[in-house]
């Protein structure tokens, strides 16, 4: 099994990276522009060349895993019933595949509704809705209308088990591809996702990497298992580091957080159950394995949104407890903001603008943080006072992962990774308090979670190697 090479098809960049599973490191990494637009093998064919002079090896025949979030990577329209119990269920489920929501519908559809989907054009529908043996009206009314439009994306139905056979008969007999799934929302307080997920991942391999011609990289790597969302290797690889393989352990509770051009991304491994007596937990129960997409936190496309969800003045503040205190301007701030927007490449050129950079990453990170975590509120009852939790507790996470360009590039990984951890000052907090903070400093999570696939513990052990302690 020696070596294995891992790529990544990404909408900027493709990234590969060679492990040597005996010798239990890595061997190469390499990333090239990505050739998304027109040929996705120019780029792959770069990085193999890149590889191979790093190494001196003839990388023909060696064994490869490949995952991808090319050209939007997968992108899921979600429909249920409730948007707090069987559409928050679609959600999670979708976004735990790997998958970059582009809607979510709640209710019966609208011909308006489906308007605004066939523009979306989503790769799948995902179609929730009822508890087994509750509501069959609302999924028989939004399978009907899926079936007469005109969107042709497959369609995923995971509702109201009583009624789900007809609602896929509703959508074949109009000609559409349905698959059928066990119900997401089998009863109030149980979420199922893994029928889903399984779907979901088969449509993503039969389908669309087809439609985006990924399927021609076959012509250049022995792949030996099939290609996979970017999103699910990552949260494989944070399954791994929080569980460990075999006899060797993991970290315990973790979480992983991207900080890319484009978005925030918080993946979880905990339970999230309260760490403080007295609470009473409400909502949908809590996924174990969790993640969140923070569209509006890109660190480019973004910026302005940062500033404006963090606050100008926080971030001034926070300018001048930084490693290298500066005391920044409002308009240097939004100068900055509009630089980086106008030219998503930039790279900081001095010390002022590494910083604004560094502000920009840590305000992410704390914002996708707290939207990931749950909340704590005060409720009064007739007998009292009581802590209402929502979501999740990150209180007890011990390991706190950072990956992206400002955290392995801009120099200060620690003081923008410190943006996750509680401040303290909130006696509500459900953010981690006492994490230890590491770098994917090389980029190779994804490589990571694609070789626990096959060989969970050199996986394992080489990703303990390779992330720095902060």
């Amino acid at each position: 099994m020696s070596p294995i090479l891992a790529i990544d098809f990404g909408s900027t960049y493709t990234k590969g990276v060679l492990f040597d599973i005996e010798g239990g490191g890595v061997m190469a990494v390499s990333h090239t522009p990505s050739s998304v637009d027109t040929d996705v093998t120019v780029g792959l064919c770069h990085v193999l060349s890149q590889l191979k002079e790093k190494t001196g090896l003839d990388l023909r025949g060696v064994q490869a895993l490949a995952c991808s979030s090319a050209a939007g990577g997968l992108r899921i329209a979600v429909i249920g019933l409730v948007p707090a119990l069987s559409l928050e269920a679609a959600r999670r489920a979708a976004l735990g595949a790997g998958a970059k929501i582009v809607g979510a519908y709640g209710y019966k559809l609208s011909q308006r509704n489906i308007e605004e989907l066939t523009t979306l054009a989503p790769d799948i529908l995902l179609l929730a809705g009822g508890t087994d043996g509750g509501d069959e009206q609302n999924i028989l009314h939004n399978a009907a209308i899926l079936g007469r439009s005109r969107i042709s994306a497959p369609i995923v139905i995971a509702g109201n088990r009583c009624i789900a056979e007809e609602c896929v008969q509703l959508v074949r007999t109009a000609g559409k591809t349905a698959h059928l799934a066990e119900n997401l929302l089998p009863e109030v307080g149980r979420v199922e996702v893994r029928a889903v997920h399984d779907i979901i991942r088969g449509i993503f391999i039969n389908h669309i990497t087809h439609a985006k011609g990924i399927d021609r990289v076959r012509d250049h790597l022995d792949l030996i298992s099939d290609i996979v969302p970017t999103p699910s290797a990552v949260l494989d690889a944070a399954r791994l580091l929080a569980d460990g393989a075999g006899a060797s352990r993991g970290f315990g509770d973790t979480i992983v957080v991207d900080v890319g051009g484009a978005t925030t991304d918080v993946h979880s491994i905990a339970s999230g159950a309260p760490t403080r007596p007295g609470v009473v937990v409400r909502g949908l129960p809590e996924l174990r394995v969790k993640r969140t997409v923070e569209g509006d936190l890109g660190m480019r496309l973004n910026a302005a949104t940062i500033v404006d969800r963090y606050g100008r003045d926080r971030l001034l503040e926070l300018a001048r407890i930084a490693p290298s205190p500066v005391v920044l301007t409002e308009e240097q701030v939004d100068r900055y903001v509009r630089r980086v927007t106008d030219r998503t490449a930039h790279i900081p050129e001095t010390d002022d603008e590494r910083l604004l950079d560094q502000l920009l990453g840590r305000a992410a990170v704390r914002i996708a943080i707290e939207r990931h975590a749950g909340t704590v509120r005060e409720v009064f009852t007739t007998n009292g006072m009581v802590l209402v939790q929502e979501g999740k507790d990150l209180g007890e996470v011990v390991a706190v992962i950072g990956v992206g360009g400002v955290l392995a590039h801009g120099g200060e990984a620690r003081f923008v990774l410190e943006g996750a951890i509680d401040s303290g000052t909130d006696p509500y907090s459900l953010l981690p308090r006492r994490a230890k903070l590491y770098l994917d400093r090389q980029y190779v999570l994804y490589g990571i979670g694609l070789l626990s696939s096959i060989a969970p513990q050199p996986a394992l052990a080489i990703a303990s190697d390779l992330l720095s302690p902060l």
